[in-house]
């Protein structure tokens, strides 16, 4: 009696696959609604910079003309102030020049010129030094101190312009050390009036002076302020005391200025760089007023404004798109449920339809597979018979893996975990699939010296390197080469693989590799969902695969699978390593049989009936079998103490397993009992212990296993010491 024990009991199929993109079209909607998500974010924090970059650019622009705007004020005001100076300055040469001894009506006391000198100048504060001279005429009236000698000033050019030049006017000299006060001065000279040169009135202004009143105005720093001469002469510099010979700095901007009363421009200064300049003539006078300040220095409080702008914006950029990675990322844990979701959905549509035929289907096999066992014991070694019956069996035993594999999706399945040797696991798969092999396809296995332990269950790694082998022999198809290869592995940091998770430790390497013609990157995408195959119809069930993916996550292992189209596929299987070593397997025991205990045996299948008493009869027990929970109540209350236990299946249509064996224990307290179940659903278990039941055996049964059941249960003499509870369901 074979046995439907599902091959992958060790996988808990309550878990789906996290990462299987099982709805391709709400996987592109998604993605649909991450990019547009993503370009309105990008979007937003465009324009937020956009923004600032705007806001930044005018508003250098604005301080930039703002700047000018206060260089034009203050060169306007100081040109205004020059003016009136320069104009009380002329005005003072005027009386002065009046008093020209051999002029009309001048004073003809010469001692008393130099005291009018000095009270005309008192109320000039600029002026340091008022003058007449004349050194043909031995004229040299002064308003120096009195007793100071009066120098030769012949040489200086402010004497000799209007010496040369009659209608001269007015004139500015350049700035120089003055022999009288020996400060710097420059010096504003008229013509004696006569129809000959008679000599000039002038007067000396005070540099410092003017200097000090520029020092007042704080225009920041890479500022400057200076008074010019029409030809670019510096008079006053508020940066520079010393007399400096030499071309002017300004000359550009002279040339810009032309004959205009006012302008302003950008020059470019060597060691100031880029500077603001207002130029503004002194009305009626030779002169012009230059306010400058250097760019760097405007844009100071600008730059200081942006910076904090920009950090703004950044903060702000950033905040967005941490909400963005925390969006995508909550999208993402949003799709993943939602796979599973479905994927769920999908497993428990298949765990009822393996519901709903695994309890009749199995009936049906174990129907063919006891009598085929009892035939096999019949029928003589090496006859025809023996032969037929034996393809029999094996056609059933197929039938029941694959209503196991189908189980497995729906239900969790337990099994024990224990130390495995990786090298005797893979050759025994080798062996078991590689009996049927084309002969132009060559399986090679290569294996590291020392051995590799694994921990897991013996028929779930068997399950998964079949399913893995088998894979690829049928991808290489007619003729091709399959190479295993194991290896000891040491992850030092964690990594996500296509199944599973790989962590820092060690692990045995197994890489299964195929010279077949590879997947696309869709196919790949799928190759674990239940039901998909890439190869052609009535070839493959779609499920291998599927398998592997729970055994993989079951054995907290990890699986990453490396495919190109035309060029092959590797499966790259991560199993932890276990310190502890194999243990030796235990040899297997003899059924043991029965004294004649009666057994009722209930089943809604006759045919199963009949063969369990068969079965039962022959391991040394009195069957006494019912058809249905109705008549097994009626035999036993007839006659209570005339059973040693009961056998029952848990689906029946009448009344269930569960709820016969509570009511046969309310006739018979601690009653041993035995369920079968073809499928009883992931309940089960709950309910057989809540019914009090110890053993839980799966249809279609083996003789071995009925017969151990029995001795289990009868073994305490017909008491039950509690749920001690041996499932495969």
């Amino acid at each position: 009696m074979g046995s439907t024990e599902p091959s992958s009991g060790f996988t808990d199929r309550t878990r789906p696959p996290p990462l299987t993109p099982a709805l391709p079209r709400e996987s592109a909607r998604g993605r649909a609604l991450r990019v547009r998500f993503i370009l309105v974010v990008v979007a937003v924090c465009g324009a937020v910079w956009l923004s600032a970059l705007f806001d930044a650019v005018r508003d250098r622009r604005v301080t930039l003309d703002e700047a000018e705007r206060q260089n034009d004020n203050v060169a306007g005001a100081l040109a205004e102030q020059a003016a009136r100076a320069l104009q009380a300055t002329d005005l003072i040469i005027k009386q002065a020049a009046l008093l020209d001894p051999d002029a009309p009506q001048a004073p003809a006391d010469r001692g008393g010129l130099a005291e009018l000198l000095r009270r005309y100048m008192s109320g000039v504060p600029q002026v340091r030094n008022l003058f007449v001279f004349d050194p043909m005429r031995d004229l040299h009236v002064s308003s120096a101190a009195a007793g100071s000698s009066i120098p030769d000033l012949s040489d200086r050019a402010y004497y000799t312009a209007q010496r040369d030049n009659p209608g001269l006017g007015l004139f500015v000299s350049e700035p120089f050390i003055s022999r009288v006060t020996g400060e710097p001065t420059f010096v504003l000279s008229r013509r004696l009036a006569g129809d000959t040169f008679k000599g000039i009135a002038g007067a000396a202004v005070d540099v410092d002076y003017i200097r000090r009143f520029y020092h007042a105005l704080d225009l920041g720093e890479g500022s400057t302020i200076e008074m010019l001469r029409t030809d670019g002469t510096v008079l006053v510099s508020r940066e520079h005391s010393a007399i400096e010979p030499g071309p002017s700095a300004w000359r550009a901007g002279l040339a810009q200025l032309g004959a205009t009363a006012q302008s302003h421009m950008v020059l470019d200064q060597p060691g100031r760089g880029l500077m603001r300049v207002s130029m503004r003539r002194v009305s009626g006078y030779p002169a012009i007023v230059v306010v400058g300040r250097g760019e760097r220095g405007i844009l100071e409080g600008w730059r200081e404004k942006t910076w904090g702008n920009v950090l703004r914006t950044l903060v702000i950029t950033s905040l967005a798109a941490l909400l963005l990675a925390a969006f995508l990322r909550q999208l993402t844990r949003h799709e993943r449920l939602t796979t599973q979701l479905h994927q769920s959905q999908k497993l428990e549509a298949l765990g009822t339809l393996a519901g709903g035929i695994a309890h009749d289907f199995n009936n049906i096999l174990g129907a063919v597979l006891g009598y085929g066992e009892l035939a096999v014991e019949q029928a003589a070694a090496g006859t025809p018979m023996r032969r037929y019956v034996e393809n029999i069996v094996l056609a059933a035993n197929r039938a029941r893996e694959l209503v196991a594999r189908i189980l497995a999706f729906s239900r969790p399945g337990i099994a024990s975990s224990k130390a495995l040797g990786l090298r005797e696991i893979l050759t025994d798969v080798r062996d078991l699939t590689c009996a049927s092999l084309p002969g132009r396809v060559s399986v090679e296995m290569r294996f590291p010296e020392q051995p590799l332990i694994v921990c897991g269950d013996s028929a779930q790694l068997h399950q998964m390197f079949a399913n893995l082998l088998t894979n690829a022999m049928q991808a290489v198809g007619a003729h091709g080469k399959v190479e295993v290869r194991a290896g000891e592995l040491e992850s030092g940091g964690e990594r996500v693989c296509t199944v599973g998770r790989l962590r820092a430790g060690r692990y045995a390497r197994v890489d299964i590799i195929d010279s077949g013609v590879g997947m696309t990157p869709a196919q790949a995408e799928r190759i674990f969902d239940p039901f998909f195959t890439t190869k052609p119809v009535g070839e493959g069930t779609g499920l291998g695969l599927s398998l592997v993916h729970g055994i993989v996550l079951d054995h907290d292992a990890a699986l990453e699978v490396d495919s190109r189209s035309g060029v092959g596929t590797t499966f790259h299987v991560y199993l932890p390593l276990a310190q502890a070593m194999p243990l030796p397997e235990p040899v297997p025991a003899t059924a043991p049989r029965g004294s004649g205990e009666t057994i009722l045996v209930v089943d809604d299948e006759e045919s199963l009936v009949n063969l369990a008493e068969e079965v039962l009869a022959s391991l040394g027990y009195e069957p006494v079998g019912c058809v249905g929970a109705t008549e097994a109540l009626k035999v036993f209350r007839a006659q209570p103490d005339r059973f040693d236990a009961v056998v029952s299946d848990a689906i029946m249509p009448d009344i269930p397993g569960t709820r016969l064996i509570m009511d046969l224990r309310r006739l018979r307290p601690n009653l041993p009992a035995i369920l079968m179940s073809g499928y009883g659903g992931p309940d089960l278990q709950a309910q057989a212990e809540a019914a009090g039941v110890r053993t839980v055996l799966s249809k279609p049964l083996r003789v071995s296993e009925l017969a151990r059941g029995l001795a289990n249960v009868l073994g305490t003499n017909g008491s039950e010491s509690g749920p001690e509870v041996d499932a495969r369901v």
